[in-house]
C-alpha cells in the first residue's frame, strides 16, 4: 500500500523549485515514512498448546483496522481469535474458528491488541497465518493534497490516486487470501503423503510376515519321517 504513494510522491518532490515546500511534514528533504496513513504486516506464529500470543498495532483515530488469520495445521484446526481497543474493550471475539476476519473502525487512537488464543486446546499447538492491514480512508485526500502543494503535476494523481489504493487494497485481500489457501493445500498434501507412505509400510510389513507364516505352515505340514512312530522303517 505504501510503496506506490511512495514512489508517486518521490517522484513529485523531484520537481520542487529550489526552497520549495514540505512533503509529510518535513523540511530537509527526507520522506517521513510515519506519515503514511496506513501499515500492514503478514506473518505466520505457532501458538503452542495452552498458550496465548498477543501482537500491539498502533491504529488512528478514525482508521479501518483490519485482520485476517487462518489456522494452518495443528490438531481440529480451531483456534479462538480476539482484538482489544487501547480502553481496553474487546472489540470482537470469535471462538473455535479455522479461518475469518475481523474488520473494525477505530473510535479510540491507540494500539490496539491481537489476540491468538490456544488455551482451552492443552494438547496441540497451532500454526497460523495472520494479514493486518490499517488505513485511514479520510486522510489520503489530505495527504493528496500536501502532494499537490509540490508542484501542478500533482493534480494528474490527485483524481485517480484514491481509486488505485482502494483497488490496489481489494487485490492484497484476494492474494492474501489465495497464499493462505495455498499454504493450506501444502501442508494437507504433505501430511496425507506422510500417512500414505506410514500405512503403506505398514501393510508391506503384514504382507512379508504373512508370507513367512504360510511358508512356515506348509512346510510342517509336508513334513514326514523315515520310521513310523513305532520305529519301523517306512514304506
Amino acid at each position: 500500500m505504501a510503496t506506490l504513494f511512495l514512489l508517486i510522491t518521490r517522484v513529485l518532490a523531484g520537481l520542487v523549485l529550489s526552497g520549495g515546500s514540505t512533503v509529510s511534514g518535513t523540511s530537509d528533504g527526507d520522506f517521513d515514512y510515519d506519515a503514511l496513513p496506513g501499515t500492514q504486516h503478514e506473518f505466520k506464529v505457532q501458538v503452542n498448546a495452552g498458550k496465548e500470543e498477543c501482537f500491539a498495532q498502533k491504529v488512528a483515530l478514525g482508521a479501518v483496522f483490519h485482520v485476517q488469520y487462518e489456522v494452518l495445521r495443528g490438531g481440529d484446526r480451531a483456534i479462538d481469535m480476539v482484538v482489544i481497543d487501547p480502553s481496553p474493550n474487546v472489540v470482537q471475539y470469535e471462538s473455535a474458528k479455522t479461518e475469518g476476519y475481523i474488520t473494525h473502525k477505530a473510535t479510540t487512537e491507540g494500539y490496539y491488541k491481537v489476540c491468538i488464543d490456544n488455551t482451552p486446546y492443552r494438547f496441540t499447538g497451532k500454526l497460523v497465518y495472520i494479514y493486518i492491514v490499517t488505513y485511514v480512508i479520510e486522510e489520503w485526500a489530505q495527504y493528496m493534497e500536501e502532494v499537490q502543494s509540490v508542484s501542478l503535476t500533482a493534480q494528474n494523481f490527485s483524481r485517480s490516486l484514491v481509486e488505485v489504493q482502494t483497488s490496489i487494497d481489494a487485490v492484497r485481500f484476494h492474494q492474501s487470501e489465495s497464499r493462505m489457501h495455498v499454504v493450506r493445500d501444502w501442508y494437507l498434501a504433505t501430511g496425507n503423503n506422510n500417512h500414505i507412505m506410514y500405512w503403506s509400510i505398514f501393510q508391506i510389513g503384514v504382507i512379508v510376515v504373512t508370507s513367512f507364516f504360510q511358508v512356515f505352515c506348509l512346510r510342517r505340514l509336508f513334513r514326514t519321517t523315515a520310521v513310523t512312530p513305532s520305529s519301523k522303517p517306512r514304506a
